[in-house]
């Protein structure tokens, strides 16, 4: 009876697990991927030059002002780029953990099927399954049991319907 509420929490942790892809990926990029000091040496150019054309009158000078404009653009495409660079390897490790999650999700599932595959995990008589006795049975093929491959597929059913349910 435990492995029964063992498998039904598996198979909700494995559907809920995708929706928080996003936030795993956020701690992970926190771990894996940095800012670089050359970039945070840009941006600090940046708010110098930023600072100091703050302080420069447009319409009286306008050559120098001009000039470090042209120098805070070359900074922020340099800037751009590497930030598109690490944003290109968040998205990269957003698809990964995607994947993770899916392989194991699939690995558990397929090793809980061949660890199982012989042992009912619950009893019943075998006329109240009548017409489905044997889909019920998978992949036992005890008349009555009740078979792993059965209730992953009725824990994921109902696991879906209380999702559709909670977003409507």
């Amino acid at each position: 009876m435990i492995f029964l509420i063992v498998v039904f929490l598996l198979v909700l942790l494995f559907s809920v697990l995708p929706s928080y892809s996003g936030d795993i990926t956020k701690r992970l990029s926190k771990f894996l991927l940095h800012v670089s000091d050359e970039e945070l040496n840009l941006r600090s150019q940046v708010r110098e030059l930023k600072a100091e054309q703050d302080s420069i009158s447009m319409t009286d000078e306008f050559a120098r002002y001009a000039k470090i404009q042209r120098r805070i653009d070359k900074l922020m495409t340099q800037v751009k780029e590497s930030n598109s660079t690490r944003m290109q390897k968040s998205s990269l490790l957003s698809m990964l953990v995607r994947i993770v999650i899916y392989v194991t999700q699939a690995l558990t599932m397929i090793t809980l099927v061949f660890r199982y595959r012989n042992e009912p995990l619950l009893m019943f008589p075998s006329e109240w399954f009548y017409p489905l006795q044997k889909f019920v049975a998978l992949p036992t093929g005890i008349p009555g049991a009740l078979g792993i491959a059965c209730w992953i597929m009725v824990c994921t059913a109902t696991v879906y319907r209380i999702k559709q349910f909670l977003v409507s």
